[in-house]
């Protein structure tokens, strides 16, 4: 309960102590709005892994406005994103909730049951960094990656997209999504993040965050594999912090 508490109470910090936009500046940068028709519609669900339990994250789609939930065991959240701008070519979408915070998001691969969505919180600078925030890259790890969200609830999990047994020097990774042993050390899977490559798995109270830099080397893989006796410190590190090393497939 202590990890837990404290990481309601960093986002608590975190979102008191982010940039509120107000009424003048709405009108500064009236004319860098764009007011494209936004024709996606909808309720859109995704549920992950996070400590342990289940997080249910629900973006509800309207011409005017995106309505957003979260609810779990770590951190639950609601509120209403007012519509400030929409870009049709780039899918940019730019809105604030009723305290003045504003949100970009992105959207990606709209079909009829899923729809892919980037989220950005623009924590310092509102609503000129939203403006300033370009589309992220299909591979972007930050602010938690592209995440699929569905039509319809799904309780499905992320799977590993990689398995089999990799080296480096003196170091062995056996690779698969339920399981990871890592120098004869077994770490069940507690969950995988595909928008961060983030695989966290247990092995009595040690655990194990493997970080991917990406899947396409062929016999290679490159990853940042950290152990810890604190479950928060391995879901609070980023992927921007980590070293990766090259294992090779054997």
């Amino acid at each position: 309960m202590k990890i837990i508490f404290s990481i309601v109470v960093l986002i608590s910090l975190c979102i008191s102590c982010s940039h509120k936009n107000t009424e003048e500046e709405t009108l500064k940068y009236a004319s860098q709005l764009i007011q494209d028709d936004f024709s996606l519609s909808g309720t859109y669900h995704w549920n992950f892994q996070l400590m342990g339990g289940t997080q249910s994250s629900v973006h509800t789609l309207y011409p005017d406005s995106i309505g957003y939930s979260m609810e779990g065991r770590v951190y639950s959240t609601e509120y209403t994103m007012e519509r400030l701008s929409y870009e049709q070519s780039i899918h940019k979408w730019i809105g604030q909730d009723k305290a003045g915070i504003v949100y970009v998001l992105f959207f990606e691969d709209a079909t009829d049951s899923s729809l892919t969505i980037y989220k950005h919180k623009c924590s310092s600078g509102g609503l000129e960094e939203a403006l300033a925030f370009e589309r992220p890259g299909l591979d972007a790890t930050e602010d938690h990656g592209w995440n699929v969200y569905s039509r319809t609830v799904v309780d499905r999990e992320d799977e590993l997209p990689v398995e089999g047994t990799f080296s480096h020097a003196d170091s062995q990774l056996i690779l698969a999504d339920t399981t990871v042993v890592m120098d004869n050390r077994e770490f069940d899977k507690l969950s995988y993040h595909a928008g961060e490559r983030r695989w966290v798995g247990q092995s009595d109270s040690t655990y194990l965050q493997l970080f991917f830099e990406d899947f396409s080397r062929g016999n290679t893989v490159r990853v940042s594999a950290t152990q810890f006796t604190n479950l928060e410190l391995a879901y609070r590190t980023k992927y921007q912090s980590v070293q990766f090393t090259t294992y090779q497939r054997q």
